[in-house]
């Protein structure tokens, strides 16, 4: 079968890509798989994720359901478009999830949230690689801590890229996509790629196991500690300067990683015992679906009521940081005197965010002050 037939033919990789690449301008509604727009939908989805759906996006949603459009999230498009036997009929939600519980799971298709799914595609054995390995296939997954997009070809990935952006083209090049990977329920024909990733037989067994699946301590080792090691990086967690990249990424729980673990389970208060156990990996997953809406959408949200603040810093020598708490990286210095352009304030913690240096950078509120317009 060539190229141009298999386009036509629901759940081939070639026909995924078409499928994505119909939906570009669809509205990213977070915890969605390619649902029809409906007030009902959006009522729920607020009770679900009240931070997702604020007073402040009304407007947009209403417009979504007046225009009759289908709402996806990143990895709701995948999940959507296999429930659906490959888009063949769009799902409308009605009430609770029990009038779509049918669907789920279904065409191989696990309900999975963006790192699940790429466990999820190992444990099944689905080739996967680091991202300077990607081949030229359309309808892979591309990756990175909490996000997925998916490949088409040319260079260009198509990603729902949150509330501000919808389905958009992007860059492949331009993203920060660490691996690729096939999803488990697509057709790939005779694509031959082998796993660039997969261990040896003779390799430590630790490196087989998908992040979650077993408690992780100091002294274990495996490419899921690899994986929390990653995440933890991306939400800010210092690791130290192990490993061949020099960021504390090397595979191995040691005491650096036990320590970003703690400052973790801090930070969300929960249990702190330096342990990667079942609810300290619900926390973190927990964390990661709000990563983006923290530092991209609410942060524009909050520019939206906060227009024409600015944070004015009180003392010499702040340290800027990645997140409201001390935990979090340095990611400069600030100066008494100096004003920046307000974004949002941590009450629980008692920080403020601010836009320095093109970044979005949190500062103690003890060393600094919002002022109005």
């Amino acid at each position: 079968m060539d190229m141009e037939t298999r386009k036509l033919v629901p759940l081939t990789n070639e026909h995924f890509a078409a499928f994505l690449e119909n939906m570009l301008g669809a509205p990213y509604w977070y915890g969605t798989c390619m649902y029809k727009c409906t007030e009902a939908l959006r009522a729920r989805k607020a009770r679900q994720y009240p931070s997702h759906y604020s007073e402040k996006r009304t407007a947009q949603y209403k417009r979504d359901i007046e225009e009759k459009k289908v709402c996806a999230d990143c990895i709701g498009a995948a999940k959507g478009y296999a429930w659906t036997d490959g888009g063949q009929g769009i799902i409308e939600a009605i009430g609770t999830d029990a009038a779509i519980a049918n669907r789920y799971g279904s065409n191989k298709c696990p309900d999975k949230g963006a790192n699940g799914m790429f466990a999820y595609a190992k444990s099944k054995g689905m080739a996967w690689g680091t991202i300077d390995t990607i081949p030229e296939i359309v309808g892979l997954a591309v990756t990175t801590a909490g996000h997925v997009g998916y490949y088409i070809g040319g260079g260009y990935v198509i990603e729902f890229k949150g509330f501000a952006y919808g389905s958009v083209k992007t860059e492949l090049k331009k993203g920060k996509w660490t691996h690729w990977y096939m999803l488990p329920f697509l057709d790939y024909g005779t694509a031959d790629v082998t796993p660039s990733e997969q261990p040896d037989a003779g390799e430590n067994q630790d490196a087989t196991y998908t992040l979650g699946s077993r408690l992780l301590k100091k002294g274990s080792q495996g490419e899921d500690v690899r994986e929390l090691q990653r995440i933890l990086l991306e939400l800010g967690y210092a690791l130290g300067s192990y490993g061949e990249g020099g960021d504390g990424v090397d595979g191995k729980f040691g005491a650096a990683t036990e320590n970003a673990v703690r400052a973790f389970q801090r930070n969300q208060q929960i249990t702190v015992d330096g342990k990667y156990g079942s609810v300290t990996h619900a926390a973190l997953m927990g964390a990661l679906a709000d990563r983006d809406a923290m530092n991209t959408d609410d942060a524009q949200d909050e520019n939206e009521t906060s227009e024409g603040k600015t944070l004015r810093i009180t003392a010499d020598g702040v340290n800027v940081r990645t997140g409201p708490d001390k935990a979090f990286k340095i990611i400069t210095r600030v100066n008494r005197g100096e004003r920046f352009e307000y974004v949002a304030t941590a009450e629980k913690q008692g920080w403020h965010a601010a836009l320095i240096g093109g970044k979005v950078g949190w500062v103690c509120g003890e060393y600094a002050e919002v002022e109005e317009a």
